[in-house]
């Protein structure tokens, strides 16, 4: 477990992160409409009909995307990519994307579209548009599902030309979510603590694609509420989660006291720490090898996934996934 001395290189980050998957609740339910206009830059959601547009120049703002892009065989057409992109490596320009894109970064690359993770200012969305910039928008907010993400999968390969690769990555998806599925065992109640700091723990609750992350690993998740918010110490205790997942942003003086030391998963030592945030922020493909993970902590039980259908040059498996076969190997 982390100490306290460890973590406070990564408060600022992670606290960060915890802004951004706040803002991302709250966007869900946005819609926008697609623009049709020959002369201005398009809106595009899921919901558009992309037929006839082939994108080959794009900014990607959104890690979750550039990521989709990387694994179905399109990041050769990203020119720049967001801050906060970890996977995968590149020595691509950094964009400003957080709290306002900078349309002047934007223009002076020349792309035929921007992919957002984030509810941008109307009159930012508006000087794409005037620039014939299409602004291709990925809702990762409320009632963002599985089949919302295999979705957006789709419309990616739609826009690159990519769509057989598309197909494939959702067809995995698809194979590992139904063995997780399948495995039996009895389902344990769970807290996700993202950030636990001065006393204030947020969390997931309902109608995001973290909490159907939770029910695929077998999974009750303690929080009721809806999207990204604090939960109550009163709701923590009389709760009482089995089993705690941690976000690497705590104390352990905060672990040892009220409300997380009367819990049975304080008691038992069933407290487990969320190796890389990213999985559990961004929704993409990505999230399976966090369910897996899960699954072999919680409950030790090795799930046997499809194998992935791309030769990456960067595995989208994280060591501390790959490390469980190498366990049961031993």
């Amino acid at each position: 477990m982390e100490t306290n001395n460890r973590m406070k290189g990564s408060k600022k980050i992670i606290a960060t992160i915890v802004v951004i998957v706040v803002i991302l609740s709250a966007i869900g339910a946005i819609e926008y409409e697609h623009i049709s206009s020959s002369k201005k830059g398009r809106i595009i959601t899921v919901n558009s009909n992309v037929s006839g547009i082939h994108l080959n120049r794009i900014v990607s703002l959104d890690p979750a995307a550039s990521a989709t892009l990387y694994a179905i065989g399109a990041f050769k057409d990203v020119l720049g990519k967001g801050p906060y992109t970890t996977y995968p490596k590149s020595n691509l320009p950094n964009m400003t994307c957080y709290p306002d894109m900078s349309i002047e970064q934007i223009v002076n690359l020349s792309p035929q579209a921007v992919i957002s993770f984030s509810s941008y200012p109307p009159g930012e969305v508006q000087e794409l548009l005037n620039a014939s910039i299409d602004y291709i928008f990925l809702s990762a907010g409320l009632n963002s599902t599985f089949t919302q993400i295999m979705a957006q999968n789709t419309l990616l390969g739609e826009l690159t030309g990519n769509q057989k690769n598309a197909t494939l990555l959702n067809n995995w998806m698809r194979e590992s979510l139904n063995e997780f599925s399948n495995v039996s065992v009895v389902s344990k109640t769970l807290l996700y603590a993202m950030c636990v700091e001065n006393g204030a723990t947020w969390t997931t609750g309902k109608g995001t694609f973290v909490n159907a992350m939770f029910n695929y690993s077998h999974l009750n998740n303690i929080a009721n509420g809806s999207g990204f918010y604090e939960i109550s110490n009163e709701n923590i205790v009389n709760s009482n989660p089995q089993v705690i997942l941690l976000g690497t942003c705590f104390n352990q003086s905060d672990l040892d006291k009220e409300p997380f030391d009367s819990t049975g998963a304080y008691k038992n030592n069933t407290i487990y720490t969320a190796f890389n945030t990213n999985l559990f922020s961004e929704p993409n493909f990505r999230n399976i090898f966090a369910i897996e993970w899960m699954i072999y902590e919680v409950y030790h039980i090795t799930v046997k996934l499809p194998k992935f259908p791309f030769e990456l040059n960067y595995n989208p498996e994280p060591p501390q996934v790959q490390s469980i076969y190498e366990d049961v190997n031993v």
